[in-house]
Formats: C-alpha cells, sequence, structure tokens
C-alpha cells in the first residue's frame, strides 16, 4: 500500500510549507497548490485522501472549489477540511453547508488539524486504524 496523499490548498507559502513539513514527517505524501484552479487541476492527476483548503485563495475561491469537488462523483467522498481566517460564524456554516467536513480558523494550533475528526490518523488512512468517532 502506498502512502496516503494530502493536498494542501494555501497561497500562504509559510503556512503551506508548514503543513507540508509537518504532514511529510508524518509519512504522508503532501502535495500543494497555490490557486483553486491548480488544485482542481492536482485533483485531477490523482486523488488524495485528504485536502487541506483555504478560502481566499486567487481566481478561483475555496467555496468554488469545494462546491466543485462536491458535485462531481469521482471526487465527492474526499474530506475537506477548510483551514481560513474567516472566522465569522456565517463563514463557518457557508463551508460546511457547501460540504466541508471540518473548518478549522487561523490564526491555528497543528494539534487541531491532527486531532480533526477528519485527520489523516482519524480517517485511518497510511497505516492508521480508523478511530471510532
Amino acid at each position: 500500500m502506498g502512502k496516503a496523499r494530502i493536498l494542501i490548498v494555501e497561497d500562504d507559502i509559510d503556512i503551506s510549507n508548514m503543513l507540508r513539513i509537518y504532514f511529510g514527517g508524518q509519512g504522508y505524501d503532501v502535495d500543494a497548490a497555490l490557486s483553486g484552479s491548480e488544485a482542481r487541476e492536482k485533483t485531477r492527476q490523482g486523488l488524495p485522501h485528504l485536502i487541506v483548503l483555504d478560502i481566499m485563495l486567487p481566481g478561483m475561491n475555496g467555496y468554488d472549489v469545494c462546491r466543485t469537488l462536491r458535485t462531481q462523483t469521482r471526487t465527492s467522498h474526499i474530506p475537506i477540511i477548510f483551514l481560513t481566517q474567516k472566522d465569522e460564524r456565517s463563514d463557518k456554516l457557508q463551508g460546511l453547508e457547501l460540504g466541508a467536513d471540518d473548518y478549522i480558523t487561523k490564526p491555528f494550533d497543528i494539534e487541531e488539524l491532527k486531532l480533526s475528526d477528519y485527520s489523516p490518523r482519524q480517517l485511518g488512512i497510511n497505516g492508521y486504524p480508523r478511530q471510532s468517532l
């Protein structure tokens, strides 16, 4: 079995690199996209097991990326965690209504991603047994 794949969709290079280093150090195959359109292209090239998605992206925003992925049979099952500065209740509700599986606001503690119900450990990917939710 190959490594589980995580796609980080984040236009802030520092945050993207931090997440790549963190998840890469945990044994995951991590890819990154700097825009919504690049994220869509990367999901066409290969399906990730998990997507960590910012909302405020150049061009196509994260809401549109989520909406597009959820309407396509091939990608509708992929867990999506929004990781964003948009911290209003209405933003969170919109993200969850579009089909996001979790919503974490910036600034964040890396432990929030690690402990998310949709983290690689919770999903049972990369050799981790699936945790009871």
